[in-house]
């Protein structure tokens, strides 16, 4: 994936620029029918970020158990793959998606309802300081696909994730503005410290009516500090929809709760147009991490079924507590225009 991103500045510079936003190697597939693996490498930020590195047992279909690194089953739009993802950069509430750990998981299902739910410590290259404990985390999702047809969706989805946190007891979270060649993020709540442990859920729901899609989610993640402090509480949401011109439809992948691949009807590809809208809000009594509201346009032509020209428009609302944890003058409003050529196979 290669980005090229322009910024139309108002309080701070963000800096115009270009990056290989991903660039990644998988090798998967399955060994003696009944063991799986799949291991995956991101190149694109200099350094080899592992990404999934997991085997698989598939001898107990309809279930199967996983062991090793993968995604935390939690949110339609991270178990997503950023292949398919209908925006370049996932909406603002993935910040409180748990991504990939170390732990074992099982899924399965029975027609048009599936579970996945998993035991995970923390990502492979997160050390705790001072050789302290690891944090642990319970994650669990259960999804229903109602009407699932080539031209047809209805989808409804519930996440959940008790997380106990590690020795050091600090949690932040911190956000892009939608765009990720700038390294600013608005949204900083700084280090909240004395964090015993913290509860995550989300609610999310798609449509696909023909060459029309809907899609949105909210989630919530609560905080639990120390005897005497006060719980924090921080939320966000979005809601988008999408047109394929073309007539092309999203398809559906029942058995991850999740969108796939496009495939063009015509020679000269497939074209979509997209508008969301997110917001994500930090502040919660005395933590001022800042709220931010996007809406943003999408624009994505599909050469073919691996090949895809992407463009977004995103129009910028933050508060005066959007300001990177003190770093950057809040109450910033740009504009930002971004495109990505993008080549999987």
């Amino acid at each position: 994936m290669i980005d090229a991103a322009f910024y139309g500045e108002d309080k701070n510079v963000l800096g115009d620029g270009t990056e290989l936003r991903r660039a990644r190697l998988d090798v998967e597939g399955i060994l003696f029918a009944d063991w799986g693996y799949d291991f995956s490498v991101d190149f694109a930020g200099g350094d080899a970020d592992v990404k999934n590195a997991y085997i698989g047992y598939l001898g107990l279909w309809p279930a199967r158990i996983k062991v090793g690194q993968f995604k935390e089953p939690f949110s339609l739009e991270e178990m997503t793959s950023s292949r398919y993802i209908t925006f370049m950069e996932r909406a603002l509430p993935n910040e409180f998606a748990p991504g990939h750990s170390i732990g074992i998981g099982v899924d399965s299902g029975w027609q048009d309802l599936r579970f996945a739910a998993g035991l995970f410590g923390e990502k492979f290259d997160k050390d705790v300081k001072n050789e302290g404990d690891e944090g642990w985390a319970l994650t669990g999702r259960l999804t229903y696909a109602p009407i699932d047809t080539d031209i047809r969706t209805a989808h409804f989805g519930l996440s959940g994730s008790y997380r106990k946190t590690d020795s050091e007891g600090e949690v932040k979270f911190n956000a892009r503005p939608g765009s990720h060649l700038t390294d600013i993020k608005y949204l900083d709540t700084g280090d909240i410290t004395k964090v015993d442990d913290m509860v995550k859920y989300g609610l999310e729901s798609a449509g696909v009516f023909g060459p029309l899609s809907i899609q949105g989610e909210y989630i919530r993640t609560q905080l639990n500090r120390a005897a005497g402090m006060d719980k924090a509480v921080f939320d966000g949401w979005y809601l988008y929809g999408s047109w394929f011109i073309t007539g092309e439809s999203r398809p559906y992948k029942q058995k991850k709760g999740a969108f796939g691949r496009i495939k063009p009807h015509a020679k000269y590809g497939a074209v979509e147009l997209a508008v969301r809208y997110d917001t994500l809000d930090l502040n919660d009594g005395a933590i001022t991490g800042g709220r931010e509201r996007n809406t943003t346009f999408g624009l994505n032509w599909y050469f073919n079924p691996h090949v895809r020209l992407m463009a977004n428009y995103i129009l910028v609302d933050n508060d005066d507590d959007a300001d990177a944890d003190g770093s950057v003058i809040g109450d910033d409003d740009p504009t930002v225009f971004q495109t990505r050529l993008q080549l999987d196979f």
